[in-house]
């Protein structure tokens, strides 16, 4: 166990211990801990890639979101929603293909990340910011998403009228239902169970859904009409590869690629060329699996098995 598990372990011991106090309070606690970004590291080249955009920045609930945009105003619109703990310049090594071909990219920072105010950030509000965002361009031609950008995308575009869609989606990394996060999160710090329900009580609380009712897949269902390329390390620790399976196994007619050690971040040069010429060109790369319609969907996943392949969101709060 290294210094950052024994970290939430101590923590997970505090809320524990809050928790024989007042139950809804550990739970509050745990859910504002969850939903708190890790503080934003923009390294220099990434601040000098995002300084070569054009700011067009919104509003979301009072707060500013830094839009950026590349290329041909004018252009096909490439939307681009990046992960957790991440900034809009992990964007800069797709940019410069994208904008020669002719699009343009639009990228931005949520809350709590990059340049962005600091403050909470969950799957409700990510997915309210991704649709403000994209009823502001009037939608897009092409996604390129991930990890729980991408998990929020998907059901922002299921809000928005189909005329808004994309017709290619490049989904790297994402998971495939909210719940299994909140699970993976509750097993990192060795909570109660009655923690983890408080902290359901909360999103249930603010938007009237249960948390089974945030459903990746679910939603990824509703899109045929999209060309989905969905890109998975199947020895990713921190996102596991079931996501990605379950995901494609609802997606009609999307396809499967598994690159070998890439990672979770997926940023090596052969996933990137691969993602341009999907993007791009509408091709796919060699030995990916399509989804035919033929395929019976996966259940749900949380379970045991599911979570052990995690290697937990601790990971994520650097």
């Amino acid at each position: 166990m290294n210094t950052r598990q024994l970290l939430f372990k101590s923590i997970g011991l505090g809320l524990n211990a809050a928790s024989y106090v007042s139950p809804r309070a550990a739970g509050k606690l745990a859910f504002n801990l969850f939903a708190r970004p890790p503080k934003p590291n923009v390294r220099v080249k990434e601040k000098a890639f995002l300084d070569t955009a054009i700011r067009m920045d919104t509003r979301h609930n009072g707060v500013n979101i830094p839009v950026y945009c590349w290329g041909p105003h004018g252009g096909p619109v490439v939307f681009c929603a990046y992960g957790w703990g991440y900034n809009a310049g992990r964007w800069r090594h797709y940019v410069p293909a994208l904008t020669e071909a002719g699009y343009r990219v639009v990228a931005f920072d949520p809350i709590g990340h990059g340049l962005a105010p600091s403050g909470t950030l969950d799957y409700p509000t990510l997915v309210a910011i991704e649709t403000a965002v994209l009823r502001h361009l009037g939608g897009c031609d092409m996604v390129l998403c991930h990890s729980f950008g991408g998990g929020c995308l998907i059901e922002a575009l299921v809000n928005l009228p189909q005329e808004m869609h994309p017709k290619r989606a490049c989904v790297m990394a994402t998971f495939s239902e909210v719940k299994w996060i909140f699970q993976v999160f509750t097993i990192s710090l060795g909570l109660r169970p009655i923690i983890f329900e408080e902290m359901q009580g909360v999103i249930e609380r603010r938007t009237g859904r249960s948390l089974d009712e945030f459903d990746v897949a679910l939603n990824a269902s509703q899109l045929p009409h999209v060309e989905a390329l969905i890109i998975h390390d199947p020895e990713d620790t921190v996102t596991g590869f079931r996501n990605a399976q379950r995901n494609h196994s609802h997606w009609k007619g999307s396809a499967l690629y598994s690159p070998e050690n890439a990672g979770h971040h997926l940023g090596t040069p052969g996933v990137t060329r691969t993602v341009l010429d999907f993007l791009i060109d509408a091709t796919y790369p060699d030995n990916v699996q399509f989804n035919d319609g033929e395929i019976d969907p996966l259940p749900a996943m949380v379970t045991s098995e599911d979570l052990a392949a995690s290697g937990g969101v601790s990971d994520y709060y650097t």
